[in-house]
């Protein structure tokens, strides 16, 4: 009996020490995926919402909007997916104030509204 705790106390300690760095491995490779997710998360959030931003309030230029690039944002916002739902929500509201109030490219940026929703209630 003797010899059996002789042979498993070196081995139970090289077990012990290879299962402790092994923890260790999974730990902080779980922190930093976690830690990395976040980090898209948030640069995600902050690229959804400089898009909305764009599309609901454009900058004016002498009196007229850039209205190819609220087009190209509209777009964008197809590339949201963690966002359908709102998109969905708030293209349908704003469809529904440029519908009703006719301007030049109402046209135009409602046709786009109408594709990306489209597109948006396809991927659902």
């Amino acid at each position: 009996m003797s010899q059996f705790f002789a042979w498993l106390s070196p081995n139970v300690i090289a077990a012990l020490s290879i299962l402790g760095a092994a923890v260790a491995f999974v730990v902080s490779t779980w922190l930093q995926v976690n830690q990395r997710r976040a980090e898209a998360n948030e640069r995600q959030f902050h690229a959804y919402h400089d898009v909305l931003d764009k599309v609901v309030s454009p900058k004016p230029t002498n009196g007229l909007y850039y209205w190819d690039r609220q087009v190209a944002f509209i777009f964008e916002l197809r590339h949201f997916p963690r966002y359908y739902d709102l998109t969905d929500r708030l293209l349908t509201g704003i469809r529904k104030k440029w519908l009703a109030e006719a301007t030049p490219a109402s046209e135009r940026l409602i046709a786009e509204v109408d594709l990306t929703l489209k597109y948006i209630e396809s991927r659902k």
